[in-house]
């Protein structure tokens, strides 16, 4: 009872593309203020999920309420249209498998060849079918008029009542309470989908407006509706929110203002009604359309979106500031010791136009010199003849090996590129090192290759004035292909005030960087390996607490430390260069949560480096202040925590100071100066954490039974 009830629930609530369960029972009620709409609506979402499980259809499309809500739509309609009478039923049954089997079609189809979302096109066509062919059956009894409920109708301003008339319309409900309990329900799922809402249908009606537009079609129409649900899902659902998807969104209501009026006027010859077809084929042209752009970084859209707008955007900025965008391409140096960006993205010399990402690497001394004597001959260079290794795992497709070296200062224009090796990697994603040494190449075509593997040696071939590597991503295997967007891994910026550590970034010209060296004692401190079991004492504010952690691993491949005591946990990722904790859940001011806040990511090596990072601006505000906070992200961040991180010592204990800095005009002021010393054991993990604030203890965290690192002297002030 308890499945079927979650798989109705969550039919309605996808109506607004939510996936909760309490906006799906708001949505449920709003329809059964009229309650012989809200039957035939109720029937149609049980009657369609019990023919795709006699159907054998996905059960995770059953569960997720992909055929429910089709029909519920459906059901819905046919409700308002007819009176509930044995052969309405009979009908409402037919409708029902037709719904799953036009729905289960079209869905095939959008995945194979068209990568975007069916929406509710399934209701839309079954709709149009059953009520064209409801007019041969003389069984049914047309109503020919809406249900109109009276109850708080004229009590909100005009402006308001507009507004959630048209989101009862979403349900085929002309009620003003109807309207509000959906717009509770809309506000509770997403308060970006609040705004995109009345921005969508601002937009839509303006346009239909000046266009001297019928105003009953907004209303008696349902064509208002079709705004709002196109504003939110183009806006907010499958894009990234953002100044730039509330444009989007008003520019997509716009246009199906025109698509209404256009449907209106085809349909009105046969009796049928527009329904949700407006925001349909607007809908899946736009994103259609923006598909097709390549790598863009205006109007973001999703292919596989989060649960909420608000989650689009947290993991965006995620993947933007803390971690890799999972579109951008990123590989590891293909060369090891110390190395000069002489030439960048967008360089000045031959980084631009299709080119434009690409980076050369040559060697220089302390004083910024890249040759010995008077680099008269390409042997003078210290990058000449230097080993190249592959920037990652993939197939060698082209090799060029047989041109001569240039002498120092000269270039071969006739081939530009020299000899190379172009390594294919994954989907349409190739690698490709250029200007080699002639007949240094230690690979062949079709050859399986490694990270890390040698493949050739820095040469002076082709377009090459000096000995140097040119190392580009692409997205064909041809030589001279235009250059992809893409980031480095796990490399260290040299600068002044210390060597800086980067997970991933795009280092620029005149830069010196390496990549980073792994080290064993760090890795076995710091993996985190499955199964393991920690035991804390907790000691915050005069109160002591015993803390349990457990790692775990979920059916996706996400793994855990979990901390059963209080309900939280963080989801983290390790490799070989570094632990980095991606998220946290659970109450706050326990032990895991300070661990999290404390040290976000920790590089796995014995180098004495610097890294930063940037925590979301949420985890440190009270309830009232998220509230103002989500309202405000998709423009701009009201706070965000700032970390900066070094290590004390290493070795088999090696320790890590942070210090936390909150920023923006929202949070608490707790988190301004704020220390957290954290000291690994080889083997044993964290054996303890201590936080203090503006220079007071603030928190311990102790290993239980560690005696070890008690004796460790590692100054908390």
């Amino acid at each position: 009872m308890g499945y079927m009830i979650k798989t109705v629930l969550l039919a309605y609530a996808q109506i607004f593309f939510s996936t909760r369960l309490f906006v799906g029972f708001l949505f449920l009620l709003a329809t059964f203020v009229v309650p012989e709409q809200g039957a035939a609506g109720l029937a149609a979402v049980i009657l369609s999920n019990l023919w795709a499980r006699f159907l054998g259809f996905s059960e995770e499309d059953i569960k997720a309420g992909y055929f429910g809500y089709n029909g519920l739509l459906t059901g819905l309609a046919l409700g308002l249209t007819y009176e509930l009478n044995p052969p309405f039923f009979i009908m409402l049954l037919i409708a029902a498998l037709l719904g799953v089997l036009i729905a289960a079609s079209l869905q095939s189809l959008f995945r194979r060849y068209l990568f975007i979302p069916v929406l509710s096109i399934p209701f839309v066509v079954t709709t149009w079918l059953m009520l064209a062919g409801g007019r041969q059956f003389h069984g049914l009894v047309y109503t020919l008029k809406p249900f109109e409920v009276t109850m708080l109708a004229g009590k909100l301003p005009q402006i308001a009542d507009f507004f959630v008339l048209s989101l009862g319309t979403t349900f085929f409900q002309f009620s003003t309470l109807a309207g509000i309990l959906i717009a509770a329900g809309l506000l509770i799922f997403s308060r970006y989908a609040f705004i995109l809402a009345i921005a969508g249908l601002f937009s839509g009606s303006v346009v239909y407006t000046l266009l001297k537009g019928d105003p009953s079609d907004l209303y008696v129409g349902y064509v208002g509706f079709n705004f709002i649900l196109t504003a939110i899902a183009v806006g907010g659902v499958w894009a990234v929110p953002g100044i730039g998807s509330l444009i989007l969104a008003a520019m997509g209501s716009a246009v199906c203002a025109i698509i209404a009026a256009a449907s209106s006027y085809f349909l009105n010859p046969s009796g049928l009604p527009p329904l949700a077809f407006p925001f349909v084929v607007t809908t899946c042209f736009i994103l259609f359309a923006l598909q097709q752009r390549g790598q863009v970084f205006r109007f973001r859209t999703l292919t596989s979106p989060k649960k909420t707008p608000e989650e689009n955007l947290k993991h965006y900025r995620n993947a933007t500031i803390r971690f890799l965008d999972s579109e951008i391409p990123a590989f590891t140096l293909p060369v090891f010791g110390e190395w000069t960006i002489t030439q960048g993205v967008g360089g000045r010399h031959t980084h631009k136009d299709l080119w434009l990402h690409a980076w050369d690497l040559e060697l220089t001394d302390d004083k910024g010199k890249a040759f010995r004597k008077d680099g008269a001959s390409p042997e003078d260079f210290y990058a000449f003849d230097m080993p190249v290794y592959a920037p990652g795992d993939g197939k060698v497709v082209t090799v060029v090996t047989h041109l001569e070296d240039n002498p120092a200062g000269q270039v071969n224009i006739d081939h530009n590129w020299g000899n190379l090796v172009i390594i294919w990697h994954y989907g349409s994603v190739y690698s490709a090192l250029c200007h080699l040494k002639q007949e240094s190449a230690t690979v062949t075509e079709g050859e399986f290759v490694r990270y890390g593997q040698i493949v050739g040696r820095v040469g002076n071939s082709g377009r090459s004035a000096v000995p140097h590597l040119h190392f580009q991503i692409q997205a064909t295997p041809y030589i001279g292909a235009p250059t992809l967007p893409s980031s480095l891994l796990h490399y260290i910026a040299v600068q002044k005030n210390g060597d800086f550590y980067h997970t991933h970034g795009t280092p620029e010209e005149g830069d010196r960087i390496r990549p980073l060296s792994h080290e064993e004692n760090a890795f076995d401190a710091a993996c985190l390996p499955l199964g393991s079991v920690w035991k804390y004492d907790v000691r915050f504010h005069g109160q002591r607490w015993r803390e349990t952690w457990e790692t775990e691993m979920d059916f996706s491949g996400n793994f855990f430390i979990v901390c059963k005591e209080n309900k939280s946990r963080i989801r983290y990722l390790v490799n070989r260069y570094v632990l980095m904790f991606l998220d946290y859940e659970g109450p706050r001011n326990t032990g895991l949560y300070w661990f999290f806040m404390g040290l976000p990511r920790l590089p796995l090596t014995a180098e004495k480096v610097v890294w930063k990072d940037e925590l979301p601006g949420e985890l440190v505000l009270s309830p009232l202040h998220r509230l103002i906070f989500s309202l405000a992200e998709p423009f701009y961040p009201l706070a965000r925590l700032c970390t900066t991180s070094q290590f004390l010592k290493t070795g088999k204990q090696f320790a890590v100071e942070t210090l936390s800095d909150h920023q923006g005009i929202l949070g608490q002021r707790k988190f301004k100066g704020v220390r957290t010393v954290s000291l690994f054991e080889r083997y044993r993990g964290l054996v303890s954490l201590k936080v203090s604030v503006k220079g007071e203890e603030f928190l311990t965290l102790q290993q239980v039974g560690d005696t070890k690192a008690e004796d460790s002297s590692v100054p908390i002030a």
